[in-house]
């Protein structure tokens, strides 16, 4: 099972400009997104993200390359898997209930919370707006082996988990995983951080969900 402990970052905090964000992760451990649980689904995507947090507020930044970029969604809480997407899926204090975060390659961004098997429930979108996003979207440099690069940032605040206990996320534990897919493109696809064990494509699985622990603010 992949873990990771989040560094707590002192540079940053919920407020700081996003470009500002944007550089700060570039400085932060990688993590793959390379598991390919289905792999009758094959394409040419890449993707890893970086993850850390500022004790309010989660920091993610995902980079990804590719060879179609698809944008049909547009309003929040559109199924904006069918795009170019990623989503970061997180149980808070080890809950067995989860929200999911995904995002297209646009910023649209649907949001929900599940429990125990029950029908997913749509975060209302005056919540999901708090999570603020940075897109870059260009084209690979010459001999790429994609055609198109996109990095996307959030910062995500913990208010957002609005289902869970409040506070600061310090010394705090998650299970979580992390994932790229394209449900609609034209060569759909389906990674994850954690593998996943199952006969069909589905990331709704909680049980192989990684674990995440949120690291304290370093001794000034």
């Amino acid at each position: 099972m992949n873990h990771i402990h989040i560094p707590f970052i002192t540079s940053a905090d919920s407020h700081t400009p996003l470009e500002q964000i944007d550089v700060l992760m570039d400085s932060m451990p990688k993590h793959v997104i390379d598991n390919e649980p289905w792999p009758q689904f094959k394409s040419n995507s890449a993707a890893a993200f970086a993850i850390a947090h500022c004790g309010d507020a989660v920091l993610l930044k995902y980079y990804v390359k590719e060879d179609v970029i698809r944008s049909v969604m547009h309003r929040t809480n559109d199924p904006v898997h069918k795009d170019n997407c990623v989503e970061f899926f997180i149980a808070p204090d080890a809950q067995q209930a989860y929200y999911n975060i995904e995002m297209n390659c646009f910023g649209t961004c649907s949001m929900g919370y599940r429990f125990d098997g029950e029908e997913r429930r749509f975060l209302p979108e005056g919540t999901i707006s708090k999570i603020r996003r940075n897109i870059i979207l260009k084209s690979a440099p010459e001999g790429s082996a994609a055609k198109y690069e996109w990095q996307l940032t959030m910062v995500i605040p913990a208010d957002v988990f609005i289902f869970s206990q409040p506070g600061p996320l310090t010394g705090k534990k998650a299970r979580a995983n992390f994932f790229k897919c394209g449900d609609d493109l034209p060569n759909p696809h389906f990674l994850s951080w954690n593998g996943i064990v199952n006969d069909r494509p589905d990331f709704h699985l909680p049980e192989f969900f990684g674990t995440l622990e949120f690291g304290s603010q370093p001794e000034q």
